[in-house]
């Protein structure tokens, strides 16, 4: 993904998905440092503080929802949102998470 479709999605991202939701959570100081790592790599690929911590939270529930969707076979194909916003945006969540060897492997899965 290019910095400038990371941009775009980030953009359509807060129109769609309203500040007003917004929770507050208990969680592990690991937690909280992942999900900082995450926030400061989303904003280091568009160049600019847009993201809070709020936005990955809400990233990483809608993301869970559309894969629940798609891994049930609730839905066949990927949709609009998924490859407009939620494919852009995942990416540096991804590299967070492999950086921290948190993404099962196919090699790990064998062992």
């Amino acid at each position: 993904m290019d910095d400038d479709e990371i941009a775009s999605a980030a953009t359509r991202f807060h129109e769609d998905v309203p500040h007003q939701f917004q929770v507050s959570l208990t969680m592990s100081m690991q937690t909280r440092e992942r999900l900082r790592a995450i926030r400061d790599e989303l904003n280091d690929s568009v160049g600019e503080r847009l993201f809070t911590t709020n936005d990955v939270m809400r990233l990483a529930l809608l993301g869970a929802d559309r894969y629940h969707a798609l891994a049930s076979g609730e839905v066949q194909d990927l949709e609009r949102v998924d490859e407009e916003q939620l494919l852009p945006l995942t990416a540096p969540i991804r590299e967070v998470l492999e950086a921290e060897n948190l993404l099962d492997s196919p090699e790990r899965d064998s062992d």
